[in-house]
């Protein structure tokens, strides 16, 4: 019951390390590119949109904010309804060509004076209400003014004003904002003079540039070129007893948590802890069955190669320390072994997935005695098969 408890953890464990390696999602990533390599599927962010501001229309500024909203749903991502919520933030305002209005200069006061408090020109229309003051702008030979009204009734633009306006047209300018540091990622300006089929076809492209626009993450750099990793491996060790104990034993199981530092180019050095339960039947008429539950400490020296883009393959060789916690065996206190680790990159760079068989041997016999008994004890050597399957993640990246 004892060993199956214990690969349960070790299951939850590998498995809980390998879901981080997982394609991440944006929220994860805020500065996934949205570029994505033919068959993959798209990234998801998540978009705030600000209302509309600036100088335009009523029915424009409606218009622009209801067209962003409907491109980023199209274009496969979330509209969100606060800023703290999203990935990225989109600010559109309208202006129009001739510039934005601007509060005239004392010297041209008296210009300002010809005109009434509420103009007949006034544009856009000046909505007054009880203590509220509202401006409006005006144009005059070639200048715009800015002036306030005090009075009570609404106003309609004149013909001349609206139609000088409507022939220069207007700007909408759409940012792109990081909304964790407000930082502008983008910016995109169309010139419009009513908003039209011909315009959703320009908010289209320039919301699908935007997002094409999102930065790249920085790039890990190649997974098999770190200074140190950490590995979490499962182990099938399969025994063969010889030499006074003929028996084979394919019921050992372990795990192994190790170290490397890769000191040269082609070299690292490894070192672990391999827990591990060895299990034996007394090979008499009492067929008395003996468990101990053992520690492997592994020191190996290995040779790094890189295969193609995506593998490497290291072979290896070294010695372990063995040790007995419930003193039911005595292992020898040392075995060499050989092997080969055989790693496959994971997408993100973050480490690499391993296959390591190995083969070991005892330098001196095990012996292992009765419970109840002091007398009888049988001595025997023993071979390993090993194959492990794990990951391991690596750390500080070499420069070249």
């Amino acid at each position: 019951m004892r060993k199956y408890t214990f690969f349960t953890v070790f299951f939850l464990v590998c498995f809980s390390l390998f879901g981080q390696t997982a394609e991440q999602t944006p929220e994860q990533i805020p500065g996934q590119t949205s570029v994505q390599a033919p068959g993959q599927k798209p990234k998801e962010y998540k978009i705030y949109v600000y209302p509309i501001s600036g100088y335009g229309k009523e029915k424009d500024t409606d218009y622009f904010y209801k067209q962003l909203g409907y491109e980023v749903f199209f274009q496969h991502h979330v509209v969100v309804g606060a800023p703290d919520n999203s990935n990225y933030i989109f600010k559109g305002k309208i202006e129009p060509v001739s510039g934005v209005p601007m509060k005239i200069p004392p010297s041209e006061q008296a210009q300002k004076e010809n005109y009434n408090a509420i103009s007949q020109k006034a544009y856009p229309p000046v909505r007054n209400a009880p203590g509220r003051r509202e401006y409006f702008s005006i144009e005059k030979s070639e200048d715009i003014y800015f002036l306030d009204s005090k009075g009570d009734v609404n106003s309609s633009p004149s013909v001349e004003v609206t139609e000088q306006m409507e022939e220069k047209g207007y700007y909408f300018i759409l940012e792109m904002l990081d909304s964790k540091t407000g930082k502008a990622i983008g910016r995109k300006k169309l010139l419009f003079y009513v908003t039209d089929a011909s315009v959703s076809k320009l908010v289209s492209i320039i919301v699908y540039d935007l997002l094409s626009e999102i930065p790249p993450p920085p790039k890990r750099g190649d997974s098999r070129d770190r200074w140190l990793y950490f590995e979490t491996s499962m182990l099938w060790m399969p025994k063969i007893y010889y030499d006074g104990y003929d028996d084979i034993n394919l019921t050992c199981f372990g795990m192994k948590l190790g170290m490397e530092i890769h000191f040269a180019r082609f070299m690292s050095f490894a070192a672990g802890l391999q827990p591990t339960f060895n299990e034996k039947v007394w090979n008499d008429k009492s067929k008395e069955n003996i468990s101990d539950f053992m520690v492997e400490m592994p020191l190996a020296l290995k040779f790094v190669f890189s295969i193609d883009n995506n593998y490497s393959l290291e072979p290896y060789g070294g010695f372990s320390l063995n040790y007995s916690v419930e003193k039911q065996i005595t292992p020898s206190d040392y075995s060499w072994f050989a092997g080969v680790q055989f790693g496959i990159k994971d997408k993100s760079e973050t480490g690499m997935f391993v296959i390591d068989p190995r083969f070991s041997m005892d330098f001196s016999a095990s012996s292992a005695k009765k419970k109840d008994s002091n007398s009888d004890e049988m001595k025997y050597r023993r071979y390993c098969a090993q194959i492990g399957l794990g990951y391991k993640f690596g750390v500080v990246q070499k420069k070249r």
